[in-house]
């Protein structure tokens, strides 16, 4: 008989699945596993947070962060204005600590809540609001995010999410730029709630302070054709858009049976910056 050389039919060292399937497969479980750790980690850390109480918040941070200008003569009179509408909103908004505002000259229209009690306002929201009432809401807004410890919840997440994907396979490595965005996606739809619900604090703030709601849509109105144009984009924003933020409001607004009546121009001092 002629001997005819041939491949075992069952040779273990071959594989015979197709090597992209198994690459996919491989990624998908990575991107799934990484998922359900950040998802776990960030519910301990919105426990966590709950423990740190505002005293210990404020004296933890204010001794890390740069000391406000609180001082005779290094104020603005903007800032002083912006004092004096926080402390006005505190007696709605009850944060458990002292609110500093501090007024930074840019072109940027945003302000942000900072743990230790520092709200930063960015002077370009003052082209885009003409309401000393539409500029309460948006300090009522950055106390509610102090009020349900928010600024901490996302400090804490930021630090999770960087150290997980560090720890993979290092910050610079492909796999890491991979995986940030998919976990970052789960990231964003939680700010996004989050920013709901201090809109939801900060209306009924600004109905506490006034009488009314008037001027709680203004910056977002302003703020529409800005996000023109930004489509898919928008599903991986931290902040909801301005259109959907003006409908939930209405929405809250009707439910609550506020009214909108006529609101309060900017004072001169702040127009200064």
């Amino acid at each position: 008989m002629e001997f005819k050389p041939a491949y075992p039919e069952d040779n273990n060292n071959v594989s015979h699945n197709n090597p992209l399937r198994e690459f996919v497969v491989l990624l998908t479980g990575v991107l799934l596993v990484c998922v359900a750790v950040f998802v776990v980690s960030g519910w301990l850390v919105d426990r966590a947070v709950l423990w740190i109480s505002p005293k210990m918040e404020a004296q933890i941070f204010t001794a890390l962060s740069p000391a406000v200008k609180d001082s005779v003569g290094q104020r603005s009179s903007g800032e002083d204005v912006l004092q004096q509408l926080v402390d006005g909103l505190g007696s709605c908004i009850d944060v458990g600590y002292p609110v500093k505002v501090e007024l930074v000259t840019t072109e940027t229209a945003n302000a942000l809540a900072l743990p230790g009690g520092r709200i930063i306002v960015f002077s370009g929201i003052l082209d885009k609001i003409q309401s000393e009432n539409g500029l309460a809401f948006v300090l009522a807004h950055e106390l509610a995010h102090f009020k349900h410890r928010d600024h901490l919840s996302g400090m804490g997440r930021g630090i999770v999410l960087t150290a997980m994907t560090a720890f993979l396979t290092g910050s610079d490595s492909g796999l890491t730029r991979l995986v940030t965005p998919a976990v970052s996606l789960g990231t964003a739809s939680y700010s996004r709630s989050r920013e709901a619900r201090a809109d939801s604090l900060a209306l009924r703030a600004l109905h506490c302070r006034y009488g009314h709601v008037g001027g709680a849509t203004e910056f977002f109105r302003a703020m529409q054709n800005e996000e023109r144009g930004r489509g898919i984009a928008s599903y991986f924003a931290s902040h909801p858009e301005a259109v959907e933020r003006i409908q939930q409001l209405e929405v809250l607004q009707r439910s609550q049976g506020y009214t909108t009546e006529a609101v309060t121009s900017l004072p001169e001092r702040l127009m200064q910056k």
